[in-house]
């Protein structure tokens, strides 16, 4: 199978000779235009070989068109520091208006996406990172919980900014999918967890929004819901329409992949800890979980990844490793 041809079966749940396998991270001191992205990107592919590319941007350019800015220290492998935000009070909410899609940081992906597929080949697909309104606001703050405030004491401005997300989100998806996206990988980032928000919070201060960006992808064949964090409300999204979930799988609180597999109607994708396994001095952790998760789903209607985002400085012999090892799970998935 070409890397395409096996991902469209996993997401299908079709017989696959094995199952597809990406990892992604940040390489903070190369994501400052879409050439120095992409080209991270490109030698990470080309030492890995992926079936598949999540194109992983810097982790704010969402906002910046909202005027966030983040402090890079230029060390390889160091955290930006959040520098400028402009939501101090919750009337600041009405501030916030609809912004180009095609121009700025949002222009900068969307070339991004277009010198990725010109670079990859063309049975290698491509999905790009977009958040969720809701967690677009998140960002606005100094920390969720003021934002989490501010759904009780301003509600009515705060409705207005994810209108004026929304009305942003949708264009900006179409932009990426003319660019040659073969999805998007739509993050929740906080604002998916029973931690920040219950079930029914969620229904009302998340999904009205949602299910828009997602219409806007509707047309592409490879879209993923990337549900983050712990006691996650997975089950809660089951119904959104999109060809896989992502989540921490491996994390206690949170659905396992055959879980998942039993309730929801898409593929699962994840099964390795990117804050645990993975960053052991040896593969042995990181194998056991993959393993494990294919244990757990039979190799079917699995696309085997990390849990979230990989930290830089993860042990490339241990991504060596886990690559390798689905060679030999081409047997046992047909088992």
């Amino acid at each position: 199978m070409t890397p395409r041809e096996r991902v469209w079966a996993a997401l299908r749940g079709e017989p696959v000779d094995r199952p597809p396998v990406s990892f992604w991270g940040h390489v903070y001191h190369r994501e400052s235009s879409a050439a120095e992205l992409v080209e991270a990107t490109l030698e990470s592919w080309r030492e890995y070989r992926w079936d598949w590319v999540k194109l992983n941007p810097r982790k704010h350019y969402h906002v910046e068109p909202w005027d966030v800015r983040y402090r890079y220290s230029g060390i390889p492998g160091e955290k930006p520091k959040l520098a400028e935000w402009p939501i101090r009070a919750g009337d600041d909410w009405s501030r916030v208006r609809p912004q180009r899609p095609d121009a700025g940081a949002l222009g900068e992906q969307v070339e991004a996406v277009r010198l990725l597929r010109s670079a990859l080949p063309a049975d290698v697909p491509i999905v790009e990172t977009v958040f969720t309104p809701l967690a677009v606001l998140g960002e606005m703050v100094e920390t969720p919980q003021e934002l989490r405030r501010h759904l009780d004491t301003h509600p009515g401005p705060v409705r207005g900014a994810l209108e004026a997300v929304t009305a942003t989100w949708v264009p900006f998806v179409r932009e990426l999918l003319r660019a040659g996206a073969d999805g998007i990988y739509f993050a929740t980032v906080d604002w998916a967890s029973g931690d920040l928000l219950t079930a029914a919070q969620h229904r009302a201060w998340s999904r009205p929004w949602d299910l828009p960006v997602l219409q806007a992808a509707s047309g592409a064949p490879f879209n993923v819901l990337h549900v983050c964090g712990r006691n996650n409300l997975l089950f809660e999204l089951a119904d959104y329409p999109v060809a896989a979930f992502s989540w921490a799988a491996t994390v206690p609180g949170n659905p396992t992949l055959g879980q998942a597999l039993a309730r929801i109607p898409g593929a699962v994708m994840g099964g390795v800890s990117q804050d645990g396994a993975l960053q052991a001095a040896s593969p042995g952790p990181a194998l056991a979980e993959l393993r494990a998760a294919l244990a757990d789903t039979g190799g079917r209607r699995w696309l085997a990844a990390p849990g979230c985002s990989i930290p830089p400085g993860t042990p490339a012999a241990n991504l060596h490793a886990l690559r390798d090892t689905m060679k030999t799970a081409r047997l046992e998935s047909r088992a």
